[in-house]
């Protein structure tokens, strides 16, 4: 059967309109359909004197299933960063760090997903704003996953680039076998006229593409800045 997954910055829950309304996202994620997704610029409660809630364990919760937390920024009570959320368990699980000196706090989760069909590899990661940075980043996620071995694999995020011949996505593509995105680039950001292809989903080549979409709905239009991307893969037969 195909496994639905997805990749959504959630813009820390605000929308086109300016509010912040994490029920909102929530549903934008349900309406995915996806058993498996990736959200970057997730919050956590903030000061200890707000009532803000903690966002990671809001979106998990209305999610269901397993979800495995990936702050990068973590100062007092704020945390800032990755979310997985997972319909089936999750076996295992690190949070690498992808951090580039004097830039941003970066890191991927990655996880192994106990999908009907078998193991699966899951990837998530939302990559840094400077070419290099991204370069380092993806090279360190190749390694990670080589180290790891060879299974089905699905990377997901916000890789922050845009451009035709990607090398971010070269570099990726070189470690997992075969890509989803390269080719063909999906525009997801701006969410109400989508320009810019900077959420991508990669497989390797124990992997099979189904399908990808990025959805059109009013949710998805207004829910945050980015659309969610969303592809149905396959383990390959045999694997």
């Amino acid at each position: 059967m195909p496994i639905t997954v997805a990749t959504y910055n959630i813009h820390d829950a605000v929308g086109t309109d300016g509010v912040r309304n994490v029920e909102r996202i929530a549903r934008a994620i349900d309406e995915t359909g996806a058993g498996i997704v990736a959200l970057q610029e997730v919050s956590g409660p903030g000061d200890a004197g707000t009532n803000r809630a903690d966002d990671f364990v809001a979106l998990a919760r209305a999610f269901g299933g397993h979800a495995v937390e990936g702050p990068a920024l973590q100062d007092g009570d704020r945390r800032y960063g990755n979310l997985l959320l997972s319909r089936w368990p999750v076996s295992d699980w690190l949070v690498a760090d992808l951090a580039h000196p004097e830039r941003e706090p970066r890191n991927a989760i990655m996880a192994t997903v106990a999908t009907p069909d078998g193991p699966l590899r899951v990837v998530a990661s939302h990559f840094g704003l400077f070419h290099r940075e991204r370069r380092a980043q993806a090279e360190l996620i190749g390694e990670l996953t080589a180290q790891e071995g060879e299974m089905p694999t699905v990377i997901l995020g916000d890789f922050n680039d845009w451009l035709p011949f990607s090398p971010v996505v070269r570099l990726l593509s070189r470690s997992l076998g075969r890509h989803i995105g390269a080719v063909r680039r999906i525009p997801t950001f701006p969410s109400r006229l989508p320009l810019l292809a900077l959420d991508r989903i990669l497989v390797n080549d124990r992997m099979r593409l189904r399908s990808v979409r990025v959805p059109a709905t009013p949710l998805a239009r207004t829910a945050s800045d980015h659309r969610p991307l969303v592809a149905e893969v396959e383990i390959a037969p045999g694997t």
